[in-house]
């Protein structure tokens, strides 16, 4: 919810400002008690820029004393409908309903959240109230309810008042992205190439492709797979590939019984024969898991890849073929792999489909 327009604060106050609770004086006088944090609150709020009202059901003197203790701007009193009341306040202060967050507690509060930019309720609040409000509060009314409305309502304006700088923050983003996939183009085409050579070759002997990772790049594994197996721009046959991360039995019964950083290296035991391309994909380059595999797919015969980061580390070392994104950002890495393995299933793809490329 976008609230950088909210300009009033608008207040019931029995359940809100007050818990709710009355106190005969010795004198027969009517007393309501407010937490000194909600009348800091509504202070610092006023200091803000924000106006703030009152919109009650009650009316009277006691109305006309809070009023003037918490220096409200506007007041409706002996509001029994608040719906109404709400855009009365919008039309007295030259305001849109949106431009209100109301803090009701009642039923007949409820409906008035509807209309508003911001309806809370208190956590004590009416069940209808509190399923009506945009938001229902931890405390209650009384009690800090005010208080959290407050702290609430400004940092969601302190939030939207941040566009422009997060605004030139994706832009420093989006332009060391496309520095990174500059780099790239120029440097990473020929050993591309290397890689959908070798899956063709793979491929076209009946061998197949075997790939793991961890987080994210279990997710590229798994997409690599999937586009291998069912098809990436074209209708055709499916080819062998498979990641190494999908199966939770297998990954848990081996980290549980060996350890976890065998979980790859046991299936590759199990699924690797001479031929076969074994890719382990690894954004630092250094999870031992991953290396694991490809010292084992090394002794069952397999070619090994490798796509990490521009450090390489420990699983480049042990990659027949190692395709080193050029960044040290882990989000950057994730996106040129992403990239280099559309790009080399595009390639390998149209080549087992006999298309031939011009020079």
């Amino acid at each position: 919810m976008l609230v950088s327009n909210i300009d009033v604060l608008a207040l019931d106050i029995d359940g809100v400002l007050t818990d709710g609770r009355v106190g005969i004086s010795p004198g027969g006088n009517e007393q309501k008690e407010i937490a000194f944090r909600d009348l800091d609150a509504i202070h610092m709020a006023k200091r803000a820029g924000l106006r703030v009202a009152l919109v009650t059901g009650e009316e009277g003197p006691m109305v006309e004393l809070i009023a003037r203790r918490i220096g409200a701007d506007h007041v409706i009193a002996g509001a029994k409908d608040k719906h109404g009341a709400i855009h009365a306040l919008a039309n007295t202060v030259n305001a849109k309903p949106a431009q209100i967050c109301f803090v009701g507690d009642a039923d007949r509060d409820a409906r008035a959240f509807g209309c508003v930019g911001l309806g809370l309720a208190p956590a004590d609040a009416s069940p209808r109230a509190r399923a009506r409000a945009h938001r229902v509060l931890t405390q209650r009314g009384g009690a800090g309810a005010v208080a959290e409305a407050v702290d609430l309502v400004l940092t969601l304006r302190e939030d939207s008042a941040q566009g422009p700088a997060r605004t030139i923050e994706l832009a420093r983003i989006v332009d060391e992205s496309l520095e990174a996939h500059r780099r790239f183009r120029q440097e990473s085409l020929p050993l591309l190439a290397d890689v959908a050579h070798a899956l063709v070759q793979a491929f076209r002997k009946g061998n197949k492709l075997l790939l793991c990772g961890n987080g994210g790049s279990a997710a590229d594994s798994q997409h690599v797979a999937a586009e291998i197996v069912g098809r990436f721009a074209r209708e055709r046959e499916p080819w062998p590939a498979m990641a190494l991360s999908t199966d939770t039995s297998i990954l848990t019964a081996v980290g549980n019984d060996w350890a976890f950083e065998d979980i790859f290296a046991r299936q590759v035991r199990a699924f690797a024969r001479p031929g076969d391309v074994v890719c382990g994909i690894s954004t630092s380059g250094n999870s031992e898991n991953v290396a694991r595999a490809l010292r084992v797919a090394k002794e069952r015969g397999a070619l090994t890849l490798s796509f990490t980061g521009v450090r390489g580390g420990a699983v480049a070392e042990l990659a027949d073929i190692a395709f080193l994104a050029p960044s040290e950002r882990t989000a950057r890495i994730q996106e040129l792999h992403i990239l280099a393995w559309h790009a080399v299933c595009e390639v390998v793809e149209a080549s087992l489909c006999g298309e031939h490329f011009a020079a």
